[in-house]
């Protein structure tokens, strides 16, 4: 949260600045209210889905996260195609629920990373889950495979 206050709420400060200077209103406020089918194109992209099925292998409550941001940027993308507006509504309380689902996960994460250990479940599984549980030999197996590691010369 500090990364984002110190370095992008800055430049999205300046950038509406320099955009109200430049006389852009659009640019500057973003027209609320408006629908746009740019931003439905946008949000109808299927990145973030992607994103959930490589995370189902060994870390699924990033993938639980990822799904969820999918289906509310889904949602938003089909209102903003012209869907009536119960459809904004019920993507605004995904919202509420995707950030309460966010707020416990970066808790689980921050008491594990202060005790640790394992304080609250995060669904870990496979190399994941022994990465934190299982002993060093095993971490080491497999060491030298490894993206990055440079074989022998």
């Amino acid at each position: 949260m500090v990364l984002v206050l110190v370095f992008v709420v800055p430049l999205e400060l300046l950038a509406g600045v320099l955009a109200f200077l430049a006389r852009d209103g659009g640019a500057a406020t973003g027209e609320p209210g408006v629908r746009s089918p740019v931003m439905a194109l946008f949000l109808l992209t299927v990145v973030p889905l992607v994103l959930a099925a490589a995370a189902f292998q060994g870390k699924p409550l990033f993938a639980v996260l990822l799904l969820a941001g999918a289906c509310r940027f889904v949602l938003l993308g089909v209102y903003q195609a012209g869907a009536p507006a119960p459809l904004q509504t019920v993507a605004g309380w995904l919202g509420l629920a995707l950030a309460a689902f966010a707020l416990y996960s970066g808790l689980a994460l921050l008491l594990e990373d202060a005790a640790q250990r394992t304080v609250l479940p995060l669904g870990r599984r496979g190399r994941a889950r022994l990465s934190l549980e299982g002993d060093l030999r095993h971490q080491l197996d497999r060491a030298e495979r490894e993206a990055g590691v440079r074989r022998q010369l």
